[in-house]
């Protein structure tokens, strides 16, 4: 229970006299007791106090009134005057100023030491706060029981409200709601996120941010709490480690299920064992599905980390594939709008942001099929892309067993060294010869070059690569090494 400035004047041990005040000033709460005798005790008040002095610098009206209006403006409750040893009585400008100033004036008399009142007040404020104490553990261990009862944040949240006396919410970053109670409140959601974000309130709730590693992903929102708001800091500890427990459990499941789609991507497993396999996933194989592939260019940390760790989709099984995260969707969803929430979700996480999107097929061929599809269009560049029809080198670079990857990169090499040493265009010549199928005249128009420099161009390519653009095998490999580069840059 909090002291009063009425509780220290009605204390029969004290016998102290209300002086001068409105009597319904004596509600306010006494922090603590400050004896002082300097003119200016400012420096040592910090607010709440009750003032207690027997007047030993005071000794005109001046002094006084001085007195008195500093006290006032450090916000203290009230002021306490011991007469019967510099004063007999309580200065009459004392009192005027205290009243000017609407500051209660408590008389001391001279067979009540100052330390009496002192003690009193320390005894009162330390049992107050022994018993709030008491009561925050009291609550503590019911929010910690609540959150291991099996029933997860909901629980939590639905004690937090009771112990608060008012709504309470946690919202992720996205503006998804993950638990409210009651479960009739209404949130501004956005509003909430806006201000959280800018650093103001106003008039939103309360919201607190939730960091994971360092990492904010969530806000605590409560409406004005009515009591034992000092409960927060835990609650939030708390809402934090759910959220982590959670995304540790996202993180194991999303690495399970990439290990598995790896080994049916990759051909190792088909059939019985396939559909084995992918069922605790929920992956039917004799469904429908649709892949997205979608990565990004991490803005630090480690990429893989950050794809296990993103925000679950919801109603779709989503797995960890090398550097890529990869989604099923279940037959009914849309696959443009999972792909735009897919977007927005990862480009919290980093700049670059590509997602593929693949066909909708039956069977664990299927699925094959449709993450080959997804992946060709993830390489086409940044945004969302929808599938194209398969191409060869799309589908011989998506597998890892061949090694055309390094191929492009040996073959390519020395004409991308040679460009970089002379400010060359041999990379651009081939690959604008051959997607004008051998002419040189089209290359000539399109490059802005005469004939005669796209010949001399096609000689060096030819020497540099020991390849002949004569040759179709040799034409095939130059094209798939272009394109494998095109694919992977």
């Amino acid at each position: 229970m909090t002291l009063r400035l009425g509780d220290v004047l009605a204390d029969p041990d004290l016998s102290l006299r209300l002086a001068d005040g409105d009597p319904a000033a004596l509600n306010q709460p006494v922090r603590w007791c400050a004896v002082t005798e300097l003119a200016d005790p400012r420096p040592f008040l910090s607010g709440g106090e009750l003032v207690l002095t027997t007047g030993l610098s005071q000794l005109d009206e001046a002094a006084q009134r001085q007195f008195v209006s500093r006290v006032a403006e450090r916000r203290a409750v009230g002021l306490g005057f011991g007469v019967g040893l510099t004063h007999d009585r309580i200065p009459a400008a004392t009192l005027a100023e205290a009243r000017d100033r609407r500051l209660p004036v408590l008389e001391i008399p001279y067979s009540t030491p100052f330390i009496a009142v002192d003690r009193f007040v320390a005894d009162r404020v330390l049992e107050e706060q022994y018993g709030r104490f008491a009561d925050l553990l009291d609550e503590h261990d019911t929010l910690a029981k609540a959150l291991l009862s099996g029933q997860g944040l909901g629980a939590l949240i639905g004690s937090l409200h009771q112990i608060l006396g008012a709504p309470c919410m946690v919202v992720d970053v996205y503006g998804r709601v993950l638990a409210t109670a009651p479960a009739s409140a209404a949130w501004p959601v956005e509003q909430i996120l806006y201000a959280a974000r800018a650093g103001t309130s106003g008039d939103t709730p309360l919201a607190v941010p939730v960091s994971v590693e360092d990492t904010v992903v969530a806000y605590l929102c409560c409406r004005r709490p009515r009591r034992s708001a000092d409960v927060l800091p835990y609650a939030v500890s708390l809402v934090g480690l759910e959220l982590a427990r959670r995304q540790a459990e996202l993180a194991g499941k999303r690495r399970l299920a990439g290990q598995v789609l790896e080994d049916l991507v990759r051909g190792t497993i088909g059939g019985a064992e396939a559909e084995r396999r992918l069922s605790p996933f929920g992956i039917r194989p004799a469904d429908e599905h649709a892949l997205l592939v979608a990565t990004l260019s991490p803005g630090g940390g480690d990429l893989r980390k950050r794809l296990v760790s993103s925000p679950p989709m919801t109603g779709a099984t989503t797995a960890v594939l090398e550097d890529c995260l990869l989604v099923v969707l279940e037959p009914g969803q849309s696959a443009r709008e999972a792909a735009l929430l897919l977007q927005d979700y990862l480009t919290r996480y980093g700049s670059d942001v590509r997602v593929g999107i693949g066909g909708w097929y039956a069977g664990t061929t299927g699925l094959r099929w449709s993450y080959y599809e997804a992946h060709e269009a993830m390489n086409r560049g940044p945004g969302i892309n929808e599938r194209e029809q398969m191409s060869l080198s799309g589908l011989i670079v998506a597998s890892e067993d061949v090694p055309l990857r390094d191929l492009a990169s040996e073959v390519l090499r020395p004409l991308h060294e040679f460009d970089a040493a002379h400010a060359g265009s041999l990379v651009a010549t081939l690959r604008a010869y051959l997607d004008a199928d051998g002419s040189v005249a089209a290359v000539a128009a399109r490059l802005i070059v005469h004939r005669n420099t796209v010949r001399y161009r096609l000689e060096q390519i030819e020497k540099l690569t020991g390849r002949s653009l004569a040759r179709t095998a040799d034409r095939v490999q130059l094209w798939l090494a272009l394109a494998a580069a095109d694919l992977l840059r």
